[in-house]
């Protein structure tokens, strides 16, 4: 019987599960992550690291339970987010992600209130004026990195670049896009005006998926550093909170479980199931 993975960028660390249809858990695995912070109030990652520890993970979890890449049918991943993610034009990383926590763009946040209705923006995006706004983290790179600025070709959240590197297919998942504070509430699309505060051009964002819509296939670039089968399927996965809340309630037997177990459980059972059905 096919299977599915799950897969959660965590801030302190990579988890993987192999769940077998509806509940059967088949093995779990996981590894560290490494938080910098090289400044007060900065929180740092390295996308890489994300990418290299899924690679690990997925093969340690054929090897336990003895299934096939060939036995998985599809893949989902979760994140923390907004993470911001910087690519330019080419795909080539061009700094560490700035993490949800990091707090050094406190002097953007002032200048987004000082410029936009702060009931208008909560209204249009479902936000408050905050440093978890990824324009805010963006005007400070424009700011003080402006070398970096001026090179970004793709703004992503942690989980789509996982599922960029497994398929090559560039998309922005909708939790990562609507907590970004890009997405217009009342059209559920990405809005221009919101983009623009960023300061990026709108191309720089790319589609918007579903959590449970299949976004691409896994390439072969993809199946050779990650282990799984080239066309295994990849939904546009979901914010990790989201996805632990939802399983939650999905799986009596999981209200009782510590929150560590629930996550990468929530992340294949809800958002691959809802796209199997």
């Amino acid at each position: 019987m096919p299977c599915v993975l799950g897969l959660d960028i965590g801030t302190t660390s990579t988890i993987g599960v192999l769940i077998r249809p509806p509940d059967e858990t088949l093995a779990l695995a996981s590894r560290p992550v490494t938080l910098r912070s090289d400044h007060v109030g900065w929180a740092e990652e390295d996308p890489e690291q994300w990418w290299s520890n899924v690679g690990e993970i997925v093969r340690e979890l054929l090897h336990a339970s003895g299934v096939t890449p060939a036995d998985i049918a599809a893949a989902g991943v979760t994140g923390m987010l907004p993470a911001v993610v910087l690519l330019d034009s080419v795909g080539r990383l061009l700094r560490p992600s700035i993490q949800q926590s990091d707090a050094r763009c406190g002097a953007e946040v002032e200048e987004l209130r000082a410029e936009v209705d702060e009931n208008a923006f909560l209204a249009k995006a479902g936000n408050g004026i905050n440093q978890q706004l990824v324009a805010a983290k963006l005007r400070w790179i424009e700011r003080h990195e402006p070398e970096v600025f001026t090179r970004i070709g793709t703004v992503f959240g942690s989980y789509d670049y996982i599922n960029w590197r497994l398929t090559a297919e560039r998309a922005i998942e909708q939790n990562w896009a609507l907590e970004a504070g890009f997405v217009d509430l009342a059209t559920h699309t990405i809005d221009d005006a919101l983009v623009a505060l960023a300061h990026i051009p709108r191309s720089a964002l790319p589609r918007k998926v579903a959590s449970h819509e299949i976004l691409g296939i896994v390439s072969d670039e993809g199946a050779r550093d990650s282990g799984l089968r080239v066309g295994t399927s990849v939904i546009g996965g979901a914010a990790d909170h989201i996805a632990s809340a939802l399983g939650a309630f999905t799986s009596p037997s999981s209200i009782d479980e510590p929150a560590g177990n629930q996550r990468p459980a929530a992340t294949s059972r809800c958002t691959l199931a809802k796209s199997a059905g």
